[in-house]
């Protein structure tokens, strides 16, 4: 009886989570601002228990902090924070984009999604459409891992990505050129199924995209 509710109940978790990041991206509620259950709820036109369920999803990335006697605050990232997420995700993105090109070699994935993507983003940002770009690189790196077939992977990506949305969203006119021409040259490279090259081209991705981040985050982040 209970599982219509649930459902509802997670659907609209998800549109308050999706509401408070592009809030806290836009800098309003800014760092250290408390975010009331109640109010949230009233603003939303929703119970309480989706609002808990988006801030305890933001808390587990790293957007959201409780604090004793004042709940849960917006939490400002430090150059650490940012930096630790440059290494994890070298951790996991690169080894995922060699499999992924030896899946795609094998015939076990098809490469078809991850070139609409690529194509859709450049179409989106031609257009002057930038929101609706970002959200199409972002899925680049999610349906790269997800063609790893890896599903521990998969899942340790999954809490990253709203952190990369923020960071993205951020910096998207850091490297918007040298990101495309990357992103090409990695779906050649996995649809040629060249693994080595794939992986390597997926590191140098994200590690030539440190600097000019920090650099455009150096007004928002704390050291």
């Amino acid at each position: 009886m209970g599982e219509p509710n649930e459902r509802t109940d997670e659907a609209l978790a998800d549109v308050v989570y999706r509401a408070l990041l592009q809030a806290i991206i836009a800098g309003d509620p800014r760092p250290g601002s408390r975010l009331i259950e109640r109010e949230l709820a009233e603003r939303y036109e929703v119970s309480r228990v989706p609002v808990r369920h988006a801030l305890q999803r933001l808390e587990s990335e790293g957007f959201v902090v409780t604090e004793p006697r004042r709940g849960a605050v917006v939490r400002l990232f430090t150059r650490g924070d940012l930096e630790q997420l440059f290494d994890a995700r070298l951790c996991i993105e690169p080894f995922a984009t060699g499999r992924a090109a030896r899946r795609i070699a094998q015939g076990l994935e098809s490469p078809d999604r991850l070139a609409a993507l690529v194509e859709q983003s450049e179409d989106l940002f031609s257009a002057g459409d930038e929101s609706a770009g970002i959200s199409a690189n972002l899925r680049i790196h999610a349906e790269i891992v997800r063609l790893s077939g890896n599903d521990l992977l998969i899942r340790s990506l999954e809490p990253m990505l709203g952190r990369m949305e923020w960071v993205f969203r951020l910096t998207h006119e850091a490297r918007d050129e040298e990101q495309a021409h990357e992103h090409e040259r990695i779906l050649d490279a996995l649809v040629a199924g060249n693994a080595e090259l794939a992986a390597s081209l997926a590191y140098a991705h994200i590690e030539l995209g440190r600097a000019p981040i920090l650099a455009a985050l150096a007004d928002v982040l704390t050291d």
